[in-house]
């Protein structure tokens, strides 16, 4: 990474620390707080808004509406807070311009993209699944070719909502405490079952685990691009899977997992290793550095 880049990272991680920071560390936790509820409180009510205006058009419950309608709050929200109410930029909750983004945005899908074709890869040569195609040819292209920037689009709202507003804002307070409440939010609101069984424990303790693994991305690199490039991969995975592969023995879930990825012992290990490959990559590149300031 050349001496430019390394400073342009220190000087956008300082602007977004000392824009949310304040003198005192009771008044930062105290802003901090503030804000995530008043963000908090304006999605949902974008989203109460949203489906109010929807339900005598759409034929689901009020519920599914809301739940469907939360993106579009959570992105407006952002818009309102940020712009509006902080007067800042979004891109200074992680999105900062430069050379080192695209590098962080790249190894990031192909971090990603490697752990999909490995979980494949292990599920195939174990007999835990096959190449199962769908026949809806029109359907699995549309899928295959217009959820990629669907999955980039998720990659970049999710991180910006949970990694940029809420981990970030909350980091005034404890890291520890931003990351492992970050995490189970996020592990909560994409958790798919209302019922509560076994394999929805599962799913919630992956998804935590996958939010952990986002916020030391964050954490290790101060810039939302590695997390958002990884996201957006195994979105697009989770999504796809279904139309490509079928799992052989549904009693061995609670290992292997099922198209959701994450829901598996097998894919919380894999998580694991992600997590360890971004430390070591990230500790790489600090190298290359301190290396080239010498």
């Amino acid at each position: 990474m050349s001496r430019r880049a390394s400073s342009w990272r220190r000087s956008s991680v300082a602007a977004t620390t000392d824009s949310i920071s304040s003198s005192r560390p009771a008044a930062r936790s105290a802003s901090g707080w503030s804000s995530v509820l008043r963000f908090g409180a304006s999605v949902v009510l974008f989203a109460a808004l949203i489906t109010f205006l929807a339900l005598p058009w759409v034929d689901l419950s009020w519920w599914k509406i809301f739940r469907r309608s939360v993106s579009i709050a959570s992105a407006l929200s952002l818009w309102l807070c940020i712009t509006r109410l902080e007067h800042r930029s979004i891109r200074s909750y992680g999105f900062a311009a430069g050379g080192a983004g695209k590098r962080e945005w790249w190894f990031g899908l192909l971090v990603g993209g490697a752990a999909l074709a490995f979980m494949l890869g292990i599920g195939l040569a174990t007999g835990i699944c096959r190449i199962s195609i769908t026949p809806d040819r029109v359907k699995l292209w549309r899928t295959l070719l217009g959820f990629l920037p669907a999955a980039a689009l998720v990659g970049v709202l999710e991180e910006l909502v949970f990694r940029g507003y809420l981990l970030q804002h909350l980091l005034t307070w404890s890291r520890a405490a931003a990351v492992l409440l970050t995490s189970a939010l996020y592990a909560v609101v994409h958790l798919k079952s209302p019922e509560w069984t076994f394999h929805t424990s599962l799913e919630l303790g992956g998804l935590f685990l996958f939010g952990v693994v986002l916020s030391f991305s964050y954490l290790r690199t101060r810039q939302l691009y590695l997390a958002a490039g990884l996201h957006a991969a195994l979105a697009y995975g989770a999504r796809v899977n279904k139309l490509l592969i079928e799992f052989q023995d549904p009693s061995m879930s609670w290992l292997s997992g099922t198209s959701r990825l994450v829901n598996g012992v097998f894919g919380w290990f894999t998580l694991l290793f992600i997590g360890g490959l971004i430390w070591w990559w990230t500790r790489r590149v600090e190298g290359e550095v301190k290396h080239g300031q010498a």
